[in-house]
């Protein structure tokens, strides 16, 4: 028996304690640092009035987007100190750190959704196969919405991943999903993990969590910090710009690479999700040297057409002077040859 609602079964009590003694969980529930921000009812009115009586303009892509394909031993190289990531789709990376191979928020089904019949369909499909992968280190779960925790694709690498780390509340939800006990990790804010050469960190974030009517805020939230003594990378999940951006380039920056989400935005979610300027915000409190966009280019998930964000970030990027890298999906980029962007969302499309 699974629970894909996100709910706590009876398979484990392992982490229930752990829940209830962070900071961040109080009225049964867990909280942003601040809340009252976010205008559920206002959203939803905004959502429906464009769903109903909205005109949108190019939604998705003419034809399907270009990507480059690889494997695992494309991948993988056997150097300690080399850091290297590929973008496989909205916001699932895969990122080699101190020699092990990390995955962040894997999605690698055709839609994100309850159901495979329905939700938001994929314009391209996952440059690289699930089979295909090498052995991962760990995945880096940021919060159980379908678009970054998804159960086929779970179910399809539970076998194939040595670790899973997650913020509190998701573990017995992989626990119900068939994930040992013992490849399981839930850290709160602010907490650590040391493998070998490698530490992450649980950092916080300003969203929210759950999978269906009667669920929501009973997981956590949270973004990534993985750093050697070489490099070190933030990944944001999702997020709207706070005060904690600050105090995470503070305590961990500056950072290599610095993946933040700018995509599937609107002005009424943006205590939630960042529009490109808080993206860029954000950057600057990290201390980050490139910016990457993420949660962009895979799905339909907002009312702006679909390479808004590219275009937008870019622009004010270049204004700032910030360098910002937007690789096809499936480019392996290295630290040490950084390639220049390529506006490839206009290479065949109705982007303009």
């Amino acid at each position: 028996m699974f629970c894909n609602f996100g709910c706590t079964t009876n398979t484990s009590l392992t982490f229930q304690n752990r829940l209830k003694s962070s900071p961040q969980f109080y009225d049964g529930k867990f909280h942003n640092k601040e809340d009252g921000i976010y205008d559920a009812g206002g959203a939803w009115r905004r959502a429906l009035s464009e769903i109903f009586f909205g005109i949108r303009v190019d939604p998705v892509p003419e034809q399907e987007p270009p990507i480059q394909r690889f494997t695992g031993t494309d991948f993988y190289k056997n150097d300690e100190k080399l850091l290297r990531f590929s973008r496989l789709g909205h916001s699932s990376i895969l990122i080699q750190l101190g020699n092990k191979i990390w995955l962040t928020d894997p999605i690698f089904s055709e839609r994100v959704s309850i159901y495979q019949w329905l939700g938001p369909k994929r314009f391209h499909p996952a440059p690289i196969k699930i089979e295909e992968l090498p052995t991962i280190d760990g995945v880096l779960i940021s919060h159980n919405h379908y678009d970054h925790l998804d159960h086929d694709s779970i179910m399809k690498l539970k076998d194939k991943v040595k670790h899973f780390y997650v913020p509190l509340g998701l573990g017995n939800i992989l626990l119900s999903w068939g994930v040992q006990v013992e490849k399981i990790t839930e850290l709160d804010w602010w907490e650590s993990r040391k493998i070998e050469n490698v530490e992450l960190v649980s950092t916080p974030a300003q969203h929210f969590s759950g999978r269906g009517f009667f669920d929501g805020a009973e997981t956590l939230w949270t973004s990534w910090v993985i750093r050697t003594p070489q490099h070190s990378v933030f990944f944001s999940g999702d997020t709207g710009y706070f005060d904690g951006f600050k105090k995470i380039g503070g305590r961990y920056g500056p950072f290599d690479f610095t993946f933040l989400e700018c995509g599937g935005y609107d002005d009424s979610w943006r205590s939630m999700h960042m529009m490109p300027d808080d993206t860029l915000k954000a950057f600057n409190d990290l201390k980050g040297k490139i910016l990457v966009p993420i949660h962009n280019g895979t799905f339909d998930m907002a009312f702006h057409p679909w390479y808004e964000p590219m275009e937008n970030i870019m622009k004010l990027s270049k204004e700032e002077k910030i360098q910002t890298l937007f690789p096809f999906m499936g480019q392996i980029v290295d630290i040490n040859n950084v390639p220049k962007s390529v506006r490839w969302w206009e290479l065949f499309t109705n982007a303009r």
